[in-house]
């Protein structure tokens, strides 16, 4: 028989579990409000939450889509929901300029790289039947990597130059083919620069473009490096500036010209970027060549 001692301890033991929660809460909000420190490594832990939540329901989502016929909606309504949801949870929104563009089909969009955020960029400016160009290592990632094969990726070692450029004429094929868009970071790599300026660009994404013959649509980002910044454990709420350029005409250009669209086009996506940027030195950063 239970003595009456023995209940009391198990009522008073009841309510501290949810009290301690609530102390460790309260706590790391008002931390979090104070203290950049604090503030990053909650968000961060609820950024990482996110992601993962939201592989599991894009590959749900990828099954789902695949039964019923809409393959080219799996990557959009995954990454639209997930910035939807995470953006509001760490306090990021984005303005965005030119958005009509990213009806332009099929198309390869390209984008300046820099940090972590960018996968919030993604959740809010995903374009429709699209897929995306990966590094080949996310394919491992936990979730993320089964989500991303679902949704048809394309995979790029980039250690192995032969095979990178053989899954970029595949997905050149595949544009024509299916009538899909690719969605890729031409800088290869995160930036992390703190002023507004870019990395030089790879080819790749252009090389498709014109093998592909459609138009390229850049989207530039504005530096965020005030609001995300791993380094200075950094990672505020506030506005991010997003312009999505009109469509670049390639159907004329020929390979040999590949160089020049290049360049070409990161001047215009440097030039849009110190616009956008206002409140961020221009200085020049000397980014290294990644160009392969």
């Amino acid at each position: 028989m239970i003595s009456f001692e023995e209940i009391k301890m198990k009522l008073d033991v009841v309510p501290v579990r949810p009290l301690a929660t609530a102390i460790i809460i309260a706590a790391l909000y008002t931390g979090s409000r104070v203290n950049n420190t604090i503030q990053f490594g909650v968000r961060a832990f609820i950024s990482i939450i996110f992601l993962l939540i939201f592989s599991a329901y894009g590959s749900l989502i990828a099954i789902i889509f695949s039964i019923i016929g809409k393959r080219g909606l799996i990557n959009f309504v995954t990454a639209r929901t997930y910035g939807y949801f995470a953006s509001t949870a760490v306090g990021i929104s984005f303005k965005v300029q030119g958005e009509e563009y990213l009806n332009t089909r099929p198309a390869i969009f390209i984008c300046n790289h820099q940090a972590a955020v960018d996968l919030l960029v993604l959740g809010r400016i995903f374009p429709k039947h699209c897929v995306v160009v990966g590094k080949a290592s996310l394919r491992f990632i936990p979730l993320l990597g089964m989500f991303m094969s679902l949704g048809h990726a394309v995979f790029l070692d980039r250690k192995n130059h032969g095979s990178a450029v053989q899954a970029l004429t595949n997905a050149a094929e595949e544009i024509k083919k299916q009538n899909t868009s690719v969605f890729i970071f031409p800088e290869g790599t995160r930036a992390r620069l703190q002023e507004a300026d870019l990395l030089l660009f790879k080819k790749g994404a252009f090389h498709m473009a014109v093998q592909a013959k459609i138009p390229i649509v850049p989207i530039v980002v504005a530096n965020y490096s005030d609001n995300y910044n791993s380094k200075r454990k950094i990672f505020r709420g506030g506005e991010i500036n997003i312009k999505v350029l009109p469509p670049i005409d390639v159907s004329n250009i020929s390979i040999d010209q590949i160089d020049t669209l290049t360049n070409s086009t990161r001047e215009l996506m440097l030039k849009t970027l110190k616009e956008i940027s206002p409140l961020h030195s221009t200085q020049n950063n000397n980014p290294k060549s990644l160009i392969e």
